[in-house]
């Protein structure tokens, strides 16, 4: 997913034209190009914050980011975003230039997502210039409330959608919510849905944070990576753990055992 600071006074904010400008943003990103060029086509389009195969998903949620550029220029040109130089690029609605800061890695996985997202906005009219740091950099930065915006990934840890809600929980600033979105109403949602055990009042709870996330536009949600799995055909009783991340966790230790057993 990318992920927009809230705090930032160009993509930031809750009123209408900042939404407009979020959106507009979302509309106007090749996500088909990302998948296709980036991931070899393994990776399906997300519809929600919330991925398969936990608790809460929403197979019937339709909220996930349509390639649109006519529609998000018309927001844009709607919310008064547009080219009073004759640059070819959009100001602000006050006059003041608009440009969008990316994160971006010096790997040429970030460089071939930048030119997509280059090619993108140029289509529809907003500068976008990047800010190459490393990773760990990049994570300070984002914490710290200093990105625009960027591209993370993330896995759940437990099969429960709250691994993937907490990232957009008000509380959660300054660590795990990098966007930095603090809206009350999804926080007493939060809140409320983590006093309950999983069912269907819990999932409305889930479903209606989910909508919240796609009004405001705190996030492109972008796309669920698939993982595929090789084996040899005499390989028996292979389970492919739920969680990648927890296996990769649990086989650590079963070579740990192995070398300290002598194996």
């Amino acid at each position: 997913y990318s992920f927009f600071n809230m705090d930032d006074a160009i993509v930031g904010g809750y009123g209408a034209e900042k939404i407009a400008l979020r959106r507009a943003i979302i509309l106007g990103y090749r996500l088909k190009e990302d998948i296709a060029q980036i991931h070899n086509g393994q990776a399906l389009i997300a519809q929600g914050p919330i991925s398969p195969g936990v608790q809460g998903y929403d197979a019937s949620l339709r909220g996930g980011a349509g390639y649109d550029p006519r529609l998000a220029r018309a927001l844009l040109d709607r919310f008064d975003y547009r080219d009073r130089d004759g640059d070819g690029y959009r100001e602000m609605p006050d006059g003041k230039p608009l440009v969008i800061e990316k994160g971006s890695t010096p790997s040429s996985q970030d460089q071939l997502q930048d030119e997509i997202w280059k090619r993108s906005m140029d289509a529809i009219g907003i500068k976008m210039v990047f800010t190459k740091q490393k990773w760990p950099d990049l994570v300070k930065a984002a914490r710290l409330g200093k990105l625009q915006m960027w591209n993370v990934g993330w896995a759940a840890q437990i099969p429960d959608g709250d691994s993937y809600l907490q990232l957009m929980y008000g509380a959660n600033k300054g660590g795990n919510n990098l966007g930095r979105f603090d809206l009350p109403a999804y926080n007493q949602r939060y809140e409320k849905a983590n006093q309950l055990p999983p069912g269907a009042e819990r999932d409305r709870l889930y479903k209606e944070m989910a909508w919240l996330a796609l009004g405001y536009g705190s996030w492109h949600m972008g796309l669920h990576r698939i993982d595929n799995h090789l084996l040899q055909p005499w390989v028996l009783g292979y389970k492919i753990h739920p969680f990648l991340t927890n296996a990769w966790k649990y086989m650590d230790i079963d070579l740990q055992k192995q070398k300290t057993s002598g194996q």
